[in-house]
């Protein structure tokens, strides 16, 4: 009985060794994602002091970045990011590679039916991009829903 006892004392300590771990981690987490928003913005302020678009910061360090993104690819533990990237440049590739079809009048008017998403606004956790749908679903939403699926849009609904 006594024996009993000791373990679960002894598994309480474990799991409370694992409770501060874990919340060790947290706070290394909540710190890296509070330098993250402070490097945005000081990056914000810099590019308006010196009068620079974002175009501009993106195409001086364009090749850098396209270096990195590369090295990311053959990555197995890649973020979603990079694989919802690498799947985006395959379509685009495939679609260049294909013929032009010939379109006739009917083909022109049966437009495919846009998936049911109610009216709002919806945020990328992905880009934190916000779109907002009122009447018909806006060309980046249709294109979030082909990349990421309807449910997991919806999901998005801020």
């Amino acid at each position: 009985m006594f024996q009993e006892y000791d373990q679960i004392e002894q598994q309480i300590a474990e799991h409370q060794a694992k409770i501060e771990e874990l919340q060790e981690q947290m706070a290394k987490a909540e710190r890296k994602k509070q330098g993250v928003i402070a490097f945005d913005k000081a990056l914000i302020n810099l590019a308006a002091e010196y009068e620079m678009e974002e175009e501009e910061l993106y195409s001086a360090r364009g090749a850098q970045i396209v270096d990195w993104l590369v090295a990311q690819l053959n990555d197995d533990d890649a973020p979603d990011y990079v694989r919802s990237l690498k799947a985006r440049v395959a379509r685009a590739l495939k679609r260049e590679g294909e013929a032009p079809r010939k379109t006739t009048r009917r083909a022109a008017s049966a437009k495919p039916a846009e998936p049911k998403l109610e009216t709002g606004h919806y945020r990328n956790p992905y880009t934190n991009a916000t779109i907002e749908k009122k009447k018909r679903n806006p060309k980046q939403l249709n294109q979030w829903v082909a990349e990421h699926g309807l449910e997991k849009v919806q999901s998005w609904k801020i």
